[in-house]
């Protein structure tokens, strides 16, 4: 009986191994003298910061930690120069990566990884359909209808790709989530998941199941609010059962639910899908309808971020420095005046610039009505920001971060899309979400008559 347990425990230590155990990330020969390097662990379509180190003479070294096998990202000096890589412990406990350029991605290499070889191929891949997508979608020389077909075809390229990279690479992290990026029972709802371990953790760390959970709402949760109502509901319990075997999979697979279904209703006028959001943060991070799993203080506290910021409700304040370098306050803003309208916006976005100047001259004629405006920019170029503002007449409250969408009050507000408008009134209550600029005018020209 002794040797049994033994030789259980044995299997149980080398099977946690392979996922899990620690490992010193370093690199070096980067093409910049010092900077820092920044570490995130990669959660979906998310990344968290994890740790930094300082880079000198090209070179830096994290720590030693314990990691779960996954998707990471180093960034050196801001998120814009990074690169995916794959820590997995089963291949050693030293990550060794060279980098020949400044920016990260363009000739790293690293040695004694195949896991690595294959993310590499991957990443590259994947930057050169991006390209043709983007340079596919501007192209004014096709119609609709075709630009739809190449932009399909790009799509299926990739996921061909994705397939064979998968079958060149078994037995690593990279082949084993691109393996099931497409489910083997597709058209059945029942065993949609069957392919998908949910007691590893580590597919939590790659956007496995952000992807796959999407396909699975298109698919099979078929809505119609005549006689399957409860559509999203039933999809949302179908998939939360098959996640709580794992805690901390349980939590990613409702934060990322919750997170996709309020970015739906934040495009979407149909109270329906806030009445999905709050059935999630009800009966699953505060109800008990996961069973046992106990939802960490952490997730319930940005859970209830998303009530915050529906109607009724108060969103988070904050002190942004304006384009004068004088700090603005929403809240103390907001007490100054009947209505403030609270707009996302970005000058390279063009339904932003199509929008604004309409928006402008209404507030030219309206803000001795108690109505103000504070415009949050995403743009990370401080110049090309001023001058958009002076060009246009944007006179009014100017602010910006310069992180674009990793900018603290684009989280804190969950900005996915610009322009995004909020109208708060004396409180910094929440008094309407329209969808656009226009709209905001509209509601307000009723208001102030």
């Amino acid at each position: 009986m002794k040797k049994y347990f033994l030789i259980l425990f044995l299997f149980s230590f080398v099977s946690f191994s392979q996922k899990n155990g620690k490992v010193i990330i370093k690199g070096k020969n980067i093409k910049a003298k010092s900077g820092k390097m920044y570490l995130y662990e990669v959660l979906g379509n998310e990344g968290n910061l994890l740790d930094s180190a300082i880079v000198k003479s090209g070179n830096f070294q994290f720590k030693s930690r314990n990691y779960v096998r996954g998707f990471y990202k180093l960034a050196f000096n801001n998120e814009t120069n990074d690169v995916e890589i794959v820590v997995n412990p089963k291949e050693g406990g030293v990550l060794d990566i060279t980098f020949n350029e400044y920016r990260l991605s363009k000739k790293y290499n690293i040695q004694n990884s195949k896991d690595n070889i294959a993310k590499k191929l991957f990443n590259n891949k994947k930057s050169e359909i991006e390209r043709n997508i983007n340079k596919t979608k501007r192209d004014g020389s096709k119609s609709m209808e075709m630009r739809k077909k190449e932009v399909q075809r790009l799509n299926n390229e990739m996921e061909n790709f994705s397939i064979k990279l998968a079958k060149d690479y078994p037995g690593t992290y990279t082949g084993m989530i691109l393996s099931k990026m497409k489910p083997i029972n597709e058209t059945n709802p029942d065993k949609f998941f069957e392919d998908i371990d949910f007691t590893d953790e580590s597919i939590i760390r790659s956007n496995l199941i952000p992807n796959r959970i999407q396909r699975y709402m298109v698919l099979h949760a078929k809505y119609d609010p005549k006689n399957n109502k409860y559509a999203f509901y039933d999809a949302v319990d179908f998939i939360m059962d098959k996640a709580k075997v794992n805690e901390k999979v349980a939590e990613f697979c409702m934060y990322n639910m919750l997170d996709s279904f309020y970015n739906t209703a934040s495009q979407a006028n149909d109270p329906m899908w806030i009445e999905v959001c709050n059935y999630i943060i009800d009966e699953y991070f505060y109800g008990d309808a996961c069973g046992e799993v106990e939802v960490s203080d952490l997730m319930k506290e940005r859970a209830s971020k998303f009530k915050d910021l529906q109607v009724g409700n108060t969103p988070p304040d904050f002190t942004i420095k304006d384009v004068h370098n004088k700090s603005v306050n929403l809240k103390s803003t907001c007490s100054k005046n009947r209505y403030t309208i609270l707009v996302f916006w970005a000058s390279h976005c063009s339904h932003c610039m199509q929008e604004l100047p309409a928006l402008a001259s209404w507030y030219k004629t309206n803000k001795n009505k108690g109505v103000e405006v504070v415009a949050v920019a995403l743009d990370a170029n401080k110049e090309k920001w001023k001058s958009t503002i002076n060009d246009n007449g944007f006179n009014w409250l100017n602010v910006n971060q310069f992180k674009i969408y990793k900018s603290p009050v684009c989280k804190d507000y969950k900005v996915k899309k610009t322009p995004t408008v909020f109208i708060l009134d004396k409180s910094m209550k929440i008094i309407d979400k329209p969808k656009d600029t226009k709209k905001a005018i509209s509601f307000l020209n009723q208001k102030i008559k």
